[in-house]
């Protein structure tokens, strides 16, 4: 497979300003960026933790890892390397001498080079076969087995929770009689003729949430995160000046925010008893003080330069001392 993009090719990395505030890099310290990607947010926090500063960079999609290894060459040894699924956090960060760190990042979005290479068939504006899976390795299902062999319930099920699409019944009939489909334009158009071309009020394609649902379905994704938050919690350390380490997520749709704002809400509270109860019973202590308490979104300048931030949701909570 040939990616059409180098480790010269322009990239933004989506809030990259607010997540080195909230991530707080400083010099000498320790970080993993648990989604490395195209290397972005990678390069900014090599730059800011300086010459004795270490990260460990981890990605499951292994085009993207070389990408990022490609563009962080400068920094040496600096910099570590970890093919592998976010879910397999502390496994991963224990092999490579990370089980304490100052701050780790989870951009959970889809990177340009997979969206901008047609034979991953994650975006239907290139053409390319239904596979959609980040590890590409793997011999785990593509998206089109999903739509070629799913009944109605199945598909339609999918759809609506994953991809919170409307009409998912009508839209899963459509995938049904135009089977069988092998290409991304192949789905594209037959939820587009489903839907009758219409666009809702984001100006999206009929297909967009569709193809969300897909991806999010044969990557597991809901899943690795519900994993791995609590295990990036508790690789946070405690720095010189005694302030805990900092987890800063990147979302970008609604159903991967909602976990991380229940989990950072969850485990900022002393309590998590019904309010019925006259006490605590449950005795539970917060682990994390939130740092963002509303959701900080991409500045309109961000989202002119670069449409594919519009989306983005961030989110910061720091380590604290359980007493």
């Amino acid at each position: 497979m040939t990616v059409q993009t180098s480790p010269q090719t322009p990239h933004t990395p989506v809030l990259l300003t607010e997540a080195l505030g909230y991530l707080a890099v400083r010099e000498g310290g320790t970080y993993i960026d648990c989604t490395a990607g195209a290397g972005g947010h990678s390069a900014a926090i090599a730059k800011a933790m300086g010459e004795k500063g270490s990260l460990l960079c981890i990605d499951q999609d292994n085009e993207a890892l070389e990408f990022a290894r490609a563009r962080l060459a400068p920094y040496g040894s600096r910099v570590s390397f970890a093919r592998g699924n976010f879910r397999d956090l502390h496994k991963i960060a224990a092999d490579k001498g990370f089980e304490s760190v100052d701050s780790i990042l989870m951009d959970l979005g889809v990177s340009s080079i997979q969206l901008d290479t047609p034979e991953r068939g994650f975006a239907f504006a290139h053409e390319g076969p239904l596979d959609m899976r980040m590890d590409q390795s793997s011999d785990g299902m593509t998206a089109a087995d999903i739509v070629n062999t799913w009944d109605e319930q199945a598909l339609a099920n999918l759809f609506r929770e994953h991809g919170e699409v409307r009409g998912s019944r009508r839209i899963a009939r459509a995938v049904i009689a135009a089977r069988p489909l092998r290409s991304t334009w192949d789905l594209a158009k037959a939820v587009e003729q489903a839907a009758g071309g219409a666009r809702d009020r984001t100006q999206q394609h009929p297909a967009t949430k569709v193809f969300l649902a897909l991806r999010i379905r044969v990557n597991g994704e809901l899943d690795s995160l519900s994993t791995a938050l609590p295990l990036a919690r508790s690789l946070l350390g405690f720095g010189p000046s005694h302030q805990g380490g900092r987890m800063v997520t990147i979302a970008f749709h609604s159903l991967e925010d909602r976990i991380v704002k229940q989990f950072f809400g969850r485990e900022s509270r002393d309590c998590l008893c019904p309010p019925v109860l006259p006490e605590c019973r449950c005795d539970h202590r917060a682990t994390l003080s939130l740092l963002t308490r509303r959701a900080v979104r991409p500045s309109d300048n961000e989202v002119a330069r670069n449409p594919r931030s519009r989306s983005g949701v961030l989110r910061a909570a720091q380590r604290k001392a359980v007493e």
